[in-house]
């Protein structure tokens, strides 16, 4: 009988592209794959994708309290029963607010939950943060639930706000748990928009659970050094979030036209855009073309207008995770432009610098760790600083200007994707380190 494995993440799955190369790549290998997600009101329930079965908690059920004395009460009754009663007491006594206020305060925390985090005073902050922390232990124990309902062999948590789920179903159960880590969670976001209260809690729980898994693996070296000494974790194993090796033949001859430079991804804070967009300003010739979307979709919009940059700068409708590479290999230049406002984003490998690379760009980032190790030990591109907008045009230009510079870095940056970073070499890895640790096979 094969074994099992059940995956555990936030998300709908649909357009994770790290889990579903896992789970895929497990199915393939003879595993049984259930992956427990999130979901929104039009996602099913339940489905079948790429070999596997996808079980989805809706998200609507996790959303809690109104104030922060209701989300108190809920985290004393997720964590401490006895305590729960003294202040279910002491609620009782005290007056709720207006529902004016009420109302005010579930808009903030929606937008928090949604990625911009609102200048918020320190009361509102630790608010937030309280009703955050409830929704997730919320959210964990129904996920631990079903998930030990699967019966599996191995729990697999994708990310810090799944590992309670994971340990929970491993301590009822007895079997295996990976830890795989995407980000640093604790470290993902600038210092002013979490309150200490919120950092202790994640950072114990990840100290405390990190001990009791069987695996621990991400993205990058760097993610995993950090995470090692913080901790004091060791064995903890990288697998890049890398695409398939694509046939040479699939990547589209580029036609004697106006280059293109390409940003594909989210439209979030802190990801260079506003820069990269003033950058065409100043740009020799091109266009800039975004792909995505996002929070900021509409800001962004009116900054193309403000700047009287709309003839070279564009927007493009995303596109499904499988179509990334393809659609990149209409453009000449791929862009990451992420500006290190934290710790995580100046460690960080994204995924849109291998997609890029297996379309065949030249590629221009942010001059951070991860990023120079890749670009300039492959001779791919250029570096620049995000936060300086001429700098992203000087860069760009270098390129455009230097036709045969150019036609070598989108060379040079296909070969790197198809000899070294492609999904065909990491899997390798990744079920090697299973068997090793979880299954014990030889």
């Amino acid at each position: 009988m094969s074994k099992k494995i059940c995956m555990l993440v936030t998300n709908p799955v649909t357009n994770d592209p790290r889990v579903r190369r896992e789970a895929s790549t497990f199915a393939k290998a003879g595993y049984q794959v259930t992956i427990i997600g999130v979901g929104r009101e039009e996602d099913k329930q339940e489905e079948w994708l790429d070999g596997c079965l996808i079980l989805r908690l809706p998200q609507s059920r996790f959303i809690v309290g109104e104030s922060l004395r209701e989300a108190i009460l809920l985290w004393a009754k997720q964590a401490l029963p006895v305590a729960y009663r003294s202040l279910r007491s002491l609620k009782r006594a005290v007056s709720s607010r207006p529902r004016e206020n009420r109302v005010v305060e579930r808009t903030q925390h929606a937008a928090c939950q949604g990625g911009e985090s609102p200048a918020l005073s320190f009361p509102r902050r630790l608010e937030v943060d309280v009703l955050h922390i409830v929704s997730s232990m919320k959210l964990n124990r129904a996920m631990a639930a079903m998930a030990i309902e699967q019966r599996a062999d191995v729990y697999h948590a994708h990310d810090l706000d799944t590992l309670l789920a994971g340990y929970l179903a491993k301590r009822k159960t007895g079997k295996h748990l990976v830890y795989d880590f995407h980000e640093l969670y604790t470290e993902q976001q600038h210092k002013i928009w979490k309150t200490v209260f919120w950092r202790a809690y994640y950072s114990l729980l990840e100290r405390l659970l990190i001990k009791q898994t069987q695996l621990k693996m991400t993205v990058c070296d760097s993610l995993a050094e950090w995470v090692g000494q913080r901790y004091g974790a060791r064995g903890i194993i990288t697998v890049m979030n890398v695409p398939q090796a694509c046939d040479s033949q699939r990547i589209q001859p580029k036609q004697c036209r106006e280059k293109i430079i390409i940003y594909q991804g989210h439209y979030f804070r802190d990801r260079g855009l506003e820069q990269l967009i003033e950058s065409a300003r100043y740009l020799h010739e091109g266009k800039i073309v975004l792909r995505g979307d996002g929070y900021l979709e509409e800001h962004l919009r009116n900054l193309v207008l403000e700047k009287g940059v709309q003839d070279k700068v564009v927007f493009a409708s995303p596109v499904p995770m499988t179509e990334l590479v393809r659609t990149a290999g209409e453009a000449d230049i791929g862009v990451a432009p992420f500006i290190p406002v934290c710790l995580n984003t100046r460690l960080c490998l994204p995924n849109k610098l291998f997609e890029y690379m297996m379309a065949g760009l030249a590629i221009l980032g942010s001059d951070l760790p991860e990023l120079r190790r890749i670009i300039v030990g492959h001779n791919l591109g250029g570096l620049f600083n995000p936060e300086d907008s001429k700098d992203i045009a000087r860069a760009i230009n270098e390129l455009i200007d230097d036709e045969a510079r150019l036609q070598k870095m989108k060379h040079n940056s296909y070969q790197a994707a198809r000899d070294l970073y492609n999904w065909e070499r990491e899997e390798k890895k990744l079920l090697g380190a299973y068997d090793r640790a979880t299954v014990g096979r030889n």
